[in-house]
């Protein structure tokens, strides 16, 4: 039996399949170009590379041709964000009696007692992890590397790297510091910073955290791409904790100002100046 197909139904059909296939092929080009796009995004935020100073050591600081400084940071102790998947949890931490004591209370208080409040300057970790950013730079050829701080009142601290000894802090000669003595080295592509000596007034890291004469610090710097300082730090204080403990985080490379601004440089400020902070400090 033959079939008979009439011209109307003829003409139908094929602008039926004209209509299909005119109606698949801007699905085509719409999937070459969120292939497109996909491909530029990732090659857009691919990591840059670790940068290097002339003589191939790693460059802690501001690369020539580039602009930023160090940003937002972690904390020494708990977990999330910027603090290392690796650190003590707050229950965990080795204090002695009075010294958790002490962090109870000031933790309850709303540390209303902090003196970087006051515009005291703190020790080296709250440098590092305070607002406003920091700068590293490096000078090989004098031996020393500087840490210029935007925030608080805008300190800044100078770590010697000729493996100098640290002083002996029962010497009556030692003159308790804010910051501490240094002696660094490199190991690798890593900074590492010895430093003792430090007074008991301040605080050496956020967060409440006690310390006597007896801190010793060990710091390591190393910066696994041109976003990320990676900052690790053990505690050495038998006066306030009962061993030795390790924490640390990573630092975030900013590229614009605080402002929004795309200067990339770090702003003056000094805390010093219409400090409001200190009548809100009232605790509870």
């Amino acid at each position: 039996m033959t079939i008979k197909i009439f011209l109307p139904f003829k003409l139908t059909l094929l602008a039926s399949l004209l209509l299909v296939a005119c109606s698949e092929q801007p699905a085509v080009q719409t999937e070459a170009v969120v292939a497109a796009t996909t491909e530029t995004a990732a090659t857009d935020t691919a990591v840059k590379p670790t940068p290097r100073l002339a003589n191939g050591m790693v460059n802690l600081g501001l690369p020539a041709g580039e602009k930023g400084f160090w940003g937002s940071s972690g904390s020494i102790f708990g977990r999330g964000n910027r603090s290392h998947q690796t650190n003590l949890l707050e229950e965990e931490i080795p204090f002695q009696p009075w010294a958790k004591a002490l962090f109870d209370y000031r933790e309850a208080n709303n540390h209303k007692d902090d003196p970087h409040s006051r515009c005291v300057p703190p020790g080296p970790t709250r440098l590092i992890e305070t607002v406003n950013g920091f700068e590293i730079l490096q000078m090989p050829d004098l031996d020393r590397v500087y840490f210029v701080f935007g925030g608080g009142p805008r300190s800044w601290r100078v770590v010697y790297t000729d493996s100098r000894p640290l002083p002996d802090i029962n010497n009556p000669d030692t003159i308790p510091t804010y910051m501490g003595y240094t002696s660094a080295h490199w190991e690798g592509d890593t900074l590492v910073v010895e430093s003792n000596g430090f007074n008991e007034k301040t605080w050496f890291a956020q967060g409440g955290l006690a310390h006597t004469r007896f801190l010793h610090l060990t710091e390591r710097f190393s910066r696994p791409n041109m976003d990320t300082l990676r900052y690790e730090l053990t505690v050495d204080d038998p006066g306030a904790y009962t061993r030795t403990w390790s924490g640390g985080f990573d630092v975030a490379w900013t590229y614009n100002a605080w402002d929004g601004t795309d200067s990339g440089e770090i702003h003056e400020y000094f805390c010093q100046d219409n400090n409001r902070d200190t009548g809100h400090m009232t605790g509870n």
